[in-house]
């Protein structure tokens, strides 16, 4: 069985100027999009899934990226969840719970 993780990455550029932040979030979602794994992008996260190298591999890639677009703070948060049981994907997980709402 192959032991994933599903990792919670949130990107946040201090110190900008501005109220917008697209454009540091873009640049770090394209690390999390070049490594090729399955990801969802949220409102405030984006949600991904990988092995656990992989995952801190890809944070930091995503850190560093919105260094490179300029900014001289960021504050990086990574969760990682890994079930060692019965591995559930993102989808699968979301799925379990919709079920239950009534």
């Amino acid at each position: 069985m192959k032991r994933f993780v599903i990792a919670e990455l949130s990107v946040v550029p201090v110190g900008t100027g501005s109220t917008g932040l697209s454009k540091y979030i873009a640049a770090a979602l394209r690390e999390v999009k070049r490594a090729g794994v399955k990801y969802k992008l949220g409102p405030t996260s984006t949600v991904f899934e990988a092995d656990i190298d992989r995952a801190l591999k890809i944070a930091k890639a995503a850190h560093q990226a919105v260094i490179d677009a300029g900014v001289n703070r960021v504050i990086t948060t990574l969760r990682v969840d890994e079930r060692l049981d019965t591995p559930k994907s993102m989808e699968e997980r979301v799925r379990r719970v919709l079920t239950k709402v009534r």
